[in-house]
């Protein structure tokens, strides 16, 4: 009885409210979703009946490297003038795009549970909220320099695009901290036989800092001036007393960026979990699948340089939760590691959080 408790107290409903940090989308290919995992140790226990439940995470993200379509290094293909050609000549290039990226988020997330029954479930409200305590990201562009600048210039005009692209990655590289885009939810939890069932739909407002300059790839903390909402159910299954199962499927449908443009593609996401209980704590593997459905689009038209630009990621990992009976509270530790991915940032996530029910 003594463990059942602890393992209540350790449940904060994070099976729903994902607390995460978001570091993977079509608009600077990342989209607005946890690719660290929303399923963990948690969903193996049900939601308090009513009060506050609390969280803080604190998430390490690692990115080496920005994938395009073909699940390769991302390589731009870019068009200039040879100036000092009479006539003026055209050229086109191939760039490739290194990315060295390091975010260090805590993510503070609170829920209301409200107490009178709807259709037999609870009801919640959630807020979440992230800030970046660290943001470093370097980007590098290298290339080989176009034959035709060569034929008019010579090794000097050569030297020249060199040098300018070797300081296009430093100018576009960033070291910063600052607000992230707040979530808030609307939850409700059902529990019937063996099986925990749990809606709900998230709203991203766009808070976090975010800067745009045309023709310019520097990385923000924000995703853009624009809203996701996302609705979704999870369900967990107790398979017997110490195994539990997990799957959620969210769908995300994104707004227009007011500030360049740019509509980030709609997506859907199916997470999977399985969590087995031990006298010590809850492990288990757990898995995100993330795939845009529809193409991105600048003022309504497929951008003639990346095209579709379509995310598709796949995360695995794992995970353990512990119970923490001297404040009544529960820690979850996971990994989560992209496994294959288009048109986006591919990297490593170490997440450690902190729960509890008041």
């Amino acid at each position: 009885m003594e463990k059942t408790h602890a393992f209540k107290l350790a449940g904060t409903a994070m099976f729903i409210l994902s607390a995460a940090t978001s570091a993977l989308a079509a608009d600077g290919f990342k989209l607005r979703f946890p690719i660290s995992g929303t399923l963990g140790g948690e969903i193996v226990a049900p939601l308090p009946s009513e009060g506050w439940v609390g969280s803080v995470a604190i998430t390490d993200v690692n990115v080496d490297k920005v994938v395009g379509n073909d699940g390769n290094p991302l390589k731009l293909p870019q068009t200039g003038r040879v100036v000092a050609a009479n006539p003026l000549t055209e050229y086109t290039s191939i760039t490739a795009l290194g990315v060295k990226q390091r975010l260090t988020q805590a993510n503070m997330t609170l829920a209301r549970m409200l107490s009178p029954d709807v259709q037999g479930g609870k009801l919640a409200l959630a807020i979440n909220i992230p800030y970046a305590l660290s943001f470093d990201a370097d980007l590098n562009f290298s290339g080989d320099t176009p034959q035709k600048i060569i034929a008019l210039g010579g090794q000097t005009a050569a030297n020249t695009y060199q040098a300018k692209l070797a300081a296009a990655g430093p100018a576009n590289s960033v070291n910063t901290s600052g607000l992230g885009d707040i979530e808030t939810s609307l939850l409700w939890e059902k529990t019937v036989d063996k099986f925990k069932i749990v809606g709900g739909a998230t709203l991203a407002l766009p808070t976090g800092n975010y800067s745009y300059t045309e023709g310019v790839m520097k990385p923000n903390i924000g995703y853009g001036k624009y809203y996701t909402f996302r609705p979704g159910v999870g369900v967990a299954y107790n398979a017997s007393e110490n195994v539990t199962l997990g799957v959620r499927g969210s769908l995300g449908f994104n707004t227009e960026n007011t500030t360049n443009k740019v509509r980030s593609g709609d997506f859907y996401v199916i997470d999977l979990a399985a969590a087995f209980k031990t006298p010590v704590g809850v492990f288990g593997p757990h898995v995100t699948m993330l795939r845009q459905y529809t193409d991105d689009k600048k003022n309504g038209q497929i951008d003639t340089l990346l095209g579709a630009n379509r995310v598709s990621i796949t995360g695995a990992g794992a995970f353990a939760t512990f119970p923490i009976k001297s404040i009544g509270a529960g820690l979850n530790l996971s990994y989560m590691k992209t496994i294959d991915t288009r048109n986006s940032l591919s990297g490593s996530f170490v997440q450690a959080r902190l729960s509890k029910a008041f």
